[in-house]
């Protein structure tokens, strides 16, 4: 018999599963299905081990058998895989990403994240989430990693004195197990970090994923209902956060809105290969040059691929953020106050920049309004370029929804430095949840520029319907957007589906058919497709002109990936079967 079979039944025989966990509050809904005997009711037994020592003791214990299955940090995981261990995620636990916070001394000289370049980081162990998250925040500034030190300082009660004692400058851990002491005044906040990914995943070993599918099947359906239960009492959810995590109720609630635990079978293929891109970074998986396959972190009899926007090729590294650090670096205004104005050359990312901005606040008349009931969303508003400029030229109030966390972190960072946080309100999370939370007939517009194209034919229906419900009467529906003209040949499909995340393409009268069906009124539609073919070569050959320039500012990696972009870009686009529609409806 193998060990793993062992004590697997108790006395009523009902499997029996040990689970470890961190004794933090991401955990809270494994206490309540205990404590409602949601996991009994599946015909499980659940033993519960708290492990304050973290990620890397639990994957130890699990490797020794000592427990069954661990709730770990992701890019703990995916290492030890990567380093040939028999693990086997089984599913996502938490799906929003973990909010690092880094802290230093009260009274230290340091003040932003980009003062820290060339100090010295503790940490809680090598391959730590502390060391990794250093790593990444390392990567994501441009950084090298030579840039940085480490020091181990083995808990966080250390971490808190090292930095007092002026042996650290720096470390960082999750933001509210540390506001606490920010209240406190022990420690400083001056920046903060989120992972390119979901923050906790479930794992077991090989061997018993296969020999206990079952069980581990009704576990998640159990952790499901109480997730459930979690989330809908949340005044009591809230309350037992504070007094268990001692945090005021207010910093609980905050953390409540904004966490998102659905535990379930699927794991996304960019949260693997974000997690490896970060691991070979910081130099913690030891053959560099080894190319995985996600399904190889998987139990493919259990778990389920999925694929997501960050599979997109602009998206499934950081180039984003890390060529907005260093051009506002060469610029010199990678800190402090700064006008909307001087991130313009660096912020707007859609076709023809500020102008397309101009055009849709004269064609829907955004000027004409009271400022103060003047709101409108932006869906897909990136890195905020689109919504500061709304705000700072016309004085609009803009609510900008953005799928991607790291992305709205930084949008929201750089909003806060343009002192225009009293007008552009950043939220993070897909529109078509985000809406289901918004009041109705209140915006002026809805406004989207090359966005609506990551939606499926089905989300775009539910888009339109979400968008009409928030719109006041005479309100208008702006887009602009890909459309197809043409018979798109394999190349193109594989560019749009892989390289653009773009798997329901329309004509411009499919278009018009779904704004109609969805109660719009179409007042204009302008066919870009020309415009876009040459904005899109001359985009791609201006940056290849600039590439000795680009190189020495980005590196070689960042240049070859954004040249593969554009270039997929304006192929599609050369190729005539693929253009670009304006649409502006009304309510």
């Amino acid at each position: 018999m193998n060990k793993d079979d062992n004590n697997k039944k108790n006395n009523n025989n009902i499997g029996i599963i040990r689970v470890a966990g961190v004794p933090e509050h991401f955990n809270e809904p494994w206490k309540i299905g205990l404590e409602e005997n949601l996991f009994k009711k599946q015909g499980i037994d659940i033993e519960w081990y708290s492990v304050k020592e973290g990620t890397g003791a639990m994957i130890n214990k699990l490797k020794s058998n000592e427990v069954d299955v661990i709730v770990a940090l992701t890019e703990g995981l995916i290492n030890d895989i990567a380093n040939g261990s028999d693990i086997r995620l089984i599913g996502t636990y938490v799906q929003s990403p973990l909010v690092w916070s880094v802290s230093t001394a009260p009274n230290s000289i340091y003040n932003s994240i980009e003062d820290l370049k060339g100090e010295t980081f503790g940490i809680s162990r090598y391959q730590s989430g502390s060391h990794l998250m250093s790593c990444v925040l390392a990567n994501q500034y441009g950084w090298k990693q030579s840039d940085i030190q480490f020091v181990v300082k083995h808990n966080f009660e250390n971490l808190r004195k090292s930095v007092n004692d002026n042996t650290i400058t720096a470390f960082i851990w999750e933001y509210f197990m540390q506001k606490p002491y920010y209240d406190k005044g022990e420690i400083r906040p001056i920046g903060q970090i989120i992972t390119p990914w979901p923050c906790f995943m479930i794992a077991s070993r090989k061997n018993f994923i296969y020999q206990h599918s079952n069980d581990l099947n009704n576990m998640l359906i159990a952790l499901e209902n109480a997730c459930l239960l979690f989330r809908n009492n949340s005044l009591d959810s809230i309350k037992r956060i504070s007094i268990n995590y001692g945090l005021t109720e207010q910093d609980a609630k905050e953390w409540f809105d904004k966490v998102v635990i659905i535990p379930t079978n699927t794991i996304s293929e960019s949260t693997i290969e974000t997690t490896l891109d970060a691991l070979k970074t910081a130099d913690l998986i030891n053959n560099e040059n080894n190319k995985f396959d996600p399904i190889e972190f998987i139990e493919r009899t259990f778990s389920k691929l999925t694929v997501d926007i960050k599979s997109m090729r602009l998206y499934n590294k950081p180039e984003l953020l890390i060529t907005l650090r260093n051009n506002l670096r060469v610029a010199g205004i990678s800190k402090g106050s700064i006008s909307y104005i001087d991130l313009l050359p660096f912020d707007q990312n859609h076709y023809y920049g500020t102008q397309v901005l101009d055009i849709a606040v004269n064609e829907l008349q955004l000027n004409q309004h009271d400022k103060d009931s003047n709101w409108i969303i932006q869906i897909g508003s990136n890195l905020g370029g689109c919504a500061r400029y709304l705000a700072g030229k016309y004085h609009l109030q803009v609510l900008a929804v953005e799928l991607q966390h790291d992305l709205s972190q930084t949008a929201s960072e750089l909003t806060d430095r343009c002192n225009l946080s009293d007008l552009v309100h950043h939220i993070t999370g897909n529109f078509l949840n985000v809406a289901e939370h918004l009041q109705q007939n209140f915006y002026n517009a809805i406004v989207s520029w090359i966005t609506i194209l990551h939606f499926n034919q089905q989300e775009r229906i539910r888009l339109m319907n979400q968008s009409y419900r928030l719109l006041k009467q005479n309100g208008f529906f702006y887009l602009e957007d890909f459309i197809r003209i043409g018979n798109i040949n394999n190349e193109e499909s594989q560019i749009l589906e892989h390289d653009i995340y773009c798997k329901y393409l329309p004509t411009i009268d499919e278009y018009k058919s779904l704004l109609i069906q969805g109660k719009f009124q179409i007042i204009k539609i302008v066919d870009l497709s020309d415009d876009w073919r040459i904005f899109t070569s001359e985009r791609l050959e201006k940056f290849r002109q600039n590439k000795d320039d680009l190189l020495k500012i980005h590196g070689e990696d960042i240049y070859n990936r954004l040249e593969y972009f554009y270039a997929s870009v304006s192929k599609l686009f050369m190729g005539k079967n693929v253009g670009g529609v304006r649409i502006i409806a009304k309510k």
